[in-house]
């Protein structure tokens, strides 16, 4: 025969009086959240080599406006690739979630095929859809697709990010 003492093994389970004090603590913080701002999601376009302009751009766009989320797919995959249907599939998906589309104009931007695919589903998909001129050189080309439908890139300047954050600011809370 086994016999087994009366003391009370203590539990790590919360004692009711200590659960409801959790769920009130929870009702609160839920409250709380309703009065969030929400997040603002910005399609990236650019080309790979131009990554770390692009990531300089996003981290003062953030200094202006913390709730912003980047999206981008930057591509090392050629455009006639075999996975080039996946990965048009996959982008489509993270344009759609997307309140906003960038597109970042640099040395070599008007000679690739993704970026002139990417600007014109944007388009289809009617986004909102800016560009940003990543350096002043004068030998900047800027991609056909964008002239044919008159979007002028921005300077990539702070006072003109800050500018059109603010005045695209309505636009970006739709997602």
């Amino acid at each position: 025969m086994i016999e087994t003492a009366d003391t009370e093994i203590p539990s790590s389970e919360p004692k009711a009086s200590e659960m409801e004090r959790l769920e009130d603590m929870a009702r609160e913080e839920i409250r709380k959240d309703q009065t969030l701002v929400p997040r603002r999601r910005v399609f990236l376009i650019f080309r790979v080599g131009d990554f770390d302009q692009v990531r300089d751009f996003c981290a003062m766009a953030k200094e202006i406006e913390p709730h912003l989320d980047f999206i981008d797919f930057a591509l090392k995959v050629h455009f006639k690739n075999e996975n080039a249907a996946y990965v048009r599939h996959c982008i489509r998906k993270r344009m759609e979630a997307s309140s906003m589309v960038v597109v970042f104009v640099g040395k070599t931007t008007q000679d690739c095929e993704w970026v002139n695919w990417e600007i014109r589903e944007g388009l289809k998909m009617k986004k909102n859809m800016i560009a940003v001129k990543l350096s002043d050189e004068p030998s900047l080309r800027v991609p056909k697709v964008l002239r044919e439908h008159r979007i002028k890139p921005l300077p990539c300047s702070r006072d003109e990010i800050r500018r059109v954050i603010r005045e695209n600011a309505e636009k970006l809370m739709r997602f």
